[in-house]
């Protein structure tokens, strides 16, 4: 009996080692084939780059650009009533001049009226500041004032053939243009839009309205703008504008305008519809004589809706007299199709009818080709 249990005792104590030990080869197979692993991962692993990432400058290499404009005409006013010619060139070269300074030049080459050759000239040579505090912009050198909103655009920019008749009549063919300094800054306010404030000072170039003078008095210009999100799909701009200088004879002409632009473009179909109505409208008061002042009115409303991906209709109404000529009265109504491929390329074709108490009467119908080269600068909004 003492010898059958010492047996079992025996046969349970090998046992006991035999599973030991297989446990133990297990933990150290294990370890062994942990180990190879490591190993093998840290060799695969890439060391960390460490050398600091330097920042390149700015590029100062120009972006250039070139805009041709090319129209044919039907009017029936005069002998000649057909006319097909090359409208203008503009060639622009701008760049950052270092980081707290940019440079902007715009050439234009266009035909002359009169006697129906090119001629060059400069539009445009401007410094602007990009590093200013409290979200001030600084422009020196030669450019287009801010009063009212489309005075600042060049022809090819807006839907129509021709600026408004207001603009024409006041400031000449392609605006008004002045040599000084302009400064604008974001207006902080407690409402939920957005204002800014421009402020100009300098000499204008001659126009129907304004002229240099042979005195020290200077142009001054101010406009603000106020701009709000009425929703997603919708966006209103109301401007304010002040001008004040010397006319031909050196005396004062001064000009009140009011600007107003609706954009509606929805999110869904953004590409597809879009609608604007801008209006604009100004009054100018010109001393014709030290003891008599002549108050002249300007304004112009226009529609426009896209209604494919491509193309565009909208109407303008103008209204304006002349500076510094009572009771001057001229009325035009305009219709406007327009096709654009590309933001590079835009045909148009516009009808006017024109009526005016200070010089004849007419019809005509423009065709237009807008096409350009070279880095695209985006528009105004």
């Amino acid at each position: 009996m003492r010898l059958f249990k010492y047996i079992l005792l025996m046969s349970a104590f090998v046992s006991v080692v035999i599973a030991q030990s297989q446990s133990d080869s297990t933990a150290i197979a294990d370890s062994i084939l942990t180990l190879q692993l490591q190993a093998q991962m840290q060799s695969q692993v890439v060391p960390v780059q460490t050398t600091p990432v330097v920042r390149s400058a700015p590029s100062t290499n120009p972006d250039i650009s070139a805009i041709g404009d090319f129209r044919t005409l039907y009017s029936s006013q005069g002998t000649r009533n057909v006319e097909t010619y090359f409208h203008g060139l503009e060639v622009q070269i701008s760049s950052v001049v270092d980081p707290y300074a940019e440079a902007n030049f715009l050439f234009s080459f266009g035909k002359d009226s009169l006697n129906g050759n090119f001629s060059a000239g400069l539009e445009i040579a401007t410094l602007t500041s990009l590093s200013l505090p409290y979200s001030l912009q600084v422009t020196l050198g030669k450019f287009k004032p801010h009063f009212t909103k489309v005075n600042t655009l060049h022809p090819h920019a807006f839907s129509f053939v021709e600026f408004p008749t207001m603009i024409k009549n006041y400031f000449g063919d392609e605006g008004l243009f002045m040599e000084g300094m302009s400064a604008s800054v974001l207006v902080p306010n407690p409402w939920d839009f957005y204002q800014e404030l421009d402020v100009e000072i300098g000499r204008s170039e001659s126009t129907p309205s304004l002229d240099n003078g042979s005195s020290n008095r200077l142009l001054y210009s101010v406009h603000l703008n106020n701009f709000f999100e009425l929703s997603e799909n919708s966006t209103l701009g109301i401007g304010l504008s002040g001008l004040t200088g010397v006319n031909a004879i050196d005396l004062p002409t001064t000009m009140a305008g009011f600007d107003v632009t609706y954009k509606w473009k929805p999110v869904q179909f953004n590409t597809y519809n879009s609608f604007t109505w801008q209006t604009e409208a100004l009054i100018c008061k010109t001393d014709a004589s030290v003891t008599k002042t002549i108050q002249t009115y300007g304004a112009y409303t226009f529609f426009e809706y896209q209604i494919e991906k491509r193309t565009f209709v909208g109407t303008r109404f103008d209204y304006s007299g002349l500076p510094g000529l009572e009771k001057s009265d001229g009325r035009t109504a305009s219709l406007l199709l327009r096709f654009q491929p590309t933001e590079f390329q835009i045909l148009a074709l516009e009808f006017q009818n024109v009526n005016r108490n200070y010089a004849p009467s007419f019809n005509q119908v423009v065709f237009r080709a807008i096409f350009g080269i070279g880095t695209h600068a985006a528009h105004a909004y």
